[in-house]
């Protein structure tokens, strides 16, 4: 049995990460920048995010790419894992699922608009070890590898 928390607000999210391949073989990381989460700031990650009430699981990764990256996906597949973490912010605990999807570019243009998000770049599977991941989008990335 896991923690038991009393003292803060406790939340949940379901987070749903894609790794969006293009025709170079290569996959799309985000930087984060959340300044309030040292365990997360500019560590790299896959684009994605909160999957938010009424959607499906693919609805949301589809949105959250195109709101964050510019890019048009279409998924793929399913990978087989979740990941289960508690975050400890200054006032809440919130308890994150993570799932991953593999996905297909379709088309648009590259660009960051999202304020959690310091930088995005194409990366090669020989260059993904120059960049610190957060665990668990290194667990999806390794994977597919």
């Amino acid at each position: 049995m896991g923690k038991i928390y009393k003292s803060m607000k406790l939340t949940s999210k379901l987070v749903v990460l894609g790794i969006v391949e293009n025709d170079n073989g290569e996959i799309l990381i985000s930087q984060r920048f959340e300044e309030e989460l040292p365990e997360v700031h500019l560590k790299w990650d896959l684009p994605g995010g909160k999957n938010e009430f009424g959607e499906s699981l693919e609805e949301t990764l589809v949105r959250e790419i195109l709101e964050e990256t510019g890019l048009n996906v279409q998924i793929v597949n399913l990978l087989p894992k979740t990941i289960s973490k508690v975050w400890e912010y200054a006032d809440k605990h919130q308890h994150t699922i993570v799932l991953c999807y593999c996905c297909k570019l379709i088309d648009g243009k590259l660009h960051l608009n999202d304020k959690k998000i310091n930088d995005l770049k194409w990366a090669n599977e020989n260059d993904l070890d120059n960049f610190e991941f957060l665990p668990s989008s290194r667990e999806f990335i390794e994977m597919v590898l």
